[in-house]
């Protein structure tokens, strides 16, 4: 526990003092809220934060490969991966600390956005059951693509590649999400492969649990999909430690 805390705190200070990371936040924040705000005066009803959450797992696809892409990458390119290979810290604790730091971090960005709900609480009447529920939804799909973006930055050095190649991951993730996109490539997939993408997706998971819907199974979902990547991680650096 203690090794975690130690990555989770460098990763952390490297975080913010790092000028990329004010800019993911201030670009993060000021596209959400600008979006957000516009849809928000077009409906012109009774206050609602479904704008604001609507947009958040298009805006992730762009925004999350640009968090997680150095994690790993930049470790291999200045070859301080090596000197982390070489100390008394299990795998899975190097890997638990960089989850949390990103996790953390984010949290911190998206703290800012709750003025959102909360002005529109004072001027309107807002439901805040769908609001909270939108905000633990959107935790794990940050979490989901965060740990897609760990695994591929542990991949690859270089961190332009590991944000395409996790940029063409997520996108497939979330054009999958969608019945339109699943009916288009019926004709050319088996029907049960067809089936099992169609409960591959974050974004469906995403939009059940913003609704205010709390179903175990999508907790679940979250869980294991984190699982899966941050063991693939897992194990791309296990076998690095093994070659040496």
């Amino acid at each position: 526990m203690h090794e975690t805390a130690v990555i989770l705190r460098r990763e952390l200070k490297s975080y913010f003092l790092s000028p990329i990371a004010y800019v993911f936040g201030v670009l993060f924040l000021g596209l959400q809220c600008f979006f957000a705000g516009s849809s928000l005066l077009k409906q012109g009803q009774s206050a609602s934060m479904q704008g604001f959450f609507g947009l958040l797992p298009l805006v992730f696809l762009f925004f999350m490969p640009a968090l997680t892409m150095r994690l790993w990458a930049e470790e291999r390119k200045s070859g301080t991966l090596e000197l982390l290979m070489t100390f008394p810290v299990r795998i899975g604790q190097l890997i638990a600390g960089k989850f949390l730091a990103a996790m953390v971090f984010f949290a911190a960005v998206l703290l800012f956005t709750f003025g959102l709900p909360l002005t529109l609480g004072a001027y309107a009447a807002l439901d805040w059951g769908p609001v909270v529920a939108a905000y633990a939804a959107t935790l794990l799909m940050a979490a989901a693509y965060i740990s897609v973006g760990m695994f591929w930055s542990s991949m690859f050095r270089d961190q332009i590649i590991a944000l395409l190649v996790s940029l063409t991951t997520l996108v497939l993730l979330y054009l999958i999400g969608f019945p339109q996109f699943l009916e288009a490539i019926t004709s050319a997939l088996p029907a049960m492969l067809v089936d099992l993408l169609a409960g591959l997706s974050p974004y469906k998971y995403f939009e059940s649990i913003s609704r205010g819907v709390l179903d175990t199974r999508d907790f679940v979902y979250y869980l294991c999909f984190c699982g899966f990547f941050l063991y693939a991680n897992a194990l791309v650096l296990q076998a690095r430690r093994h070659r040496g």
